[in-house]
């Protein structure tokens, strides 16, 4: 009977001591908040500071969306969320309420879902402005389909932002528990890697990287990168099933009477340069000459739907700027992290030049074609060859400034090239 008793108090105490334990892990998640998802309490210094996010970005990010109910949103992968401040002064005022939907590595399918989503569940919005990545339109040969199926308004996968386990989960795990340490440790941290509350990531942690090993590094690590990747990718094609998924957006946009501005990412020169020595510079140029053309017949579906394709690939003095050399530590760049990713400061200047551009158009009731501005062109039908003719009037002046980027980047490229071919030659003798 003792023992019995005994075992019954054992047990008692064991869930007891369970469910505080659990009440103590919960609660502080609840308070500390590392994702934004409560809104509980926050304190300047204690946790209004958040860590970027390593997981479930897609639905924490729409969470956070439908909480401070935007009318304006960043669309577009890392080079859109690092690059674009929705705090920046020109969406105040212009009366915009702006949040950064852009997550890493996604494409226009997953944007097409985000906006899908967001409108079914009564977020109206008034402004976009995507990012499009060209090398996300464009596939190997074996993946393209001659009539590939239109994609439907559904509504976002269940197993995502409605699903119950990742709600569950950062709210109750060891993930969220360290997450929420990370929180409290860089509030006063300005080399901590953050996002913002309106879904911002100023990669402050390049900071750091940059102090201790210099920019030239992390340009050169990134060109590898992309040099075997363009390689690869200059076999492909473009892909069809990317611009039904844009023309999705589109008819999504007219319904609420959305302006878009669909961004040619500010690659650096040394990117464009790659483009060039990789034989992806054709495919490009056939992008941009789609793009111009599926626009074209979106608005001839919706006569009153504005959208703009503002191009900022070229050679200007912004694109082409200087890499600090090898064992440079003390040199900074002002425009980019590395050649695929720009800084705020040049997302800014983006942004001033959308806005001028937007204020004109409303100034005189209608479309202004062939607008340019210092930085960026507003690309269409009439402005194509026009355009073509800047970034090699561009390409030009960079090639005579600094010649030396242009001539790595051929070595680089021959490099690559030589090691894939031996490898190539390998896995054939070996069979």
């Amino acid at each position: 009977m003792n023992t019995l008793l005994n075992s019954l108090r054992y047990i008692r105490w064991l869930a007891v001591t369970i469910f505080v334990g659990i009440l103590l892990v919960v609660t502080f998640v609840v308070i500390v908040d590392p994702y934004s998802q409560y809104r509980f309490y926050e304190y300047p210094g204690f946790n209004t500071v958040k860590p970027a996010l390593a997981r479930y970005q897609n639905e924490i990010k729409l969470t956070q969306a439908l909480q401070l109910k935007p009318n304006a949103f960043i669309l577009g992968n890392s080079r859109a969320e690092i690059g674009f401040d929705p705090d920046a002064p020109n969406f105040n005022q212009h009366g915009l309420e702006a949040y950064n939907l852009a997550i890493p590595g996604i494409g226009v399918r997953t944007t097409h879902q985000q906006l899908s989503y967001l409108t079914q569940h009564g977020i109206e919005p008034k402004f976009i402005l995507l990012g499009l990545e060209f090398l996300d339109f464009v596939v190997s040969p074996q993946f393209q389909q001659d009539s590939p199926p239109k994609p439907q308004h559904t509504a976002y996968q269940k197993k995502g932002i409605d699903d119950w386990f990742w709600k569950f989960d950062s709210l109750f795990s060891l993930a969220s528990v360290k997450d929420s340490f990370r929180t409290l440790l860089i509030q006063n941290d300005d080399e901590a890697e953050i996002m913002t509350s309106r879904g911002f990531n100023p990669l402050q942690q390049y900071k750091k990287i940059a102090r201790t090993e210099g920019y030239y590094k992390l340009f050169r690590q990134r060109a590898e990168e992309n040099t075997k990747i363009y390689l690869t990718k200059a076999k492909g094609v473009i892909s069809r099933e990317d611009f039904d998924h844009l023309h999705t957006i589109f008819d999504i946009a007219s319904r609420y009477n959305s302006e878009i501005n669909l961004i040619i990412y500010p690659y650096h020169a040394q990117i464009l340069a790659l483009f060039e020595e990789t034989n992806l510079w054709p495919i490009f140029t056939e992008w941009k000459s789609l793009l111009i053309n599926e626009i074209s017949v979106a608005k001839q579906h919706h006569p009153n739907l504005q959208i703009i394709l503002h191009d900022f690939s070229g050679y200007n003095h912004y694109n082409c700027e200087r890499i600090p050399p090898l064992g440079d530590r003390e040199t900074s760049t002002k425009w980019y992290w590395e050649a695929g990713h720009f800084k705020k400061e040049l997302g800014d200047i983006i942004l001033e030049q959308i806005f001028r551009m937007r204020d004109s158009m409303s100034k005189i009731g209608g479309d202004i074609d062939g607008f340019q501005t210092p930085f960026g062109f507003k690309l269409n039908e009439s402005t194509f060859l026009s355009n073509q003719l800047r970034i090699a009037a561009e390409r030009s002046d960079c090639i005579h400034n600094y010649p030396e980027l242009f001539a790595e980047v051929v070595s680089l490229t021959h490099t690559w090239t030589s090691t894939f071919l031996q490898s190539l030659q390998s896995m054939i003798s070996r069979r």
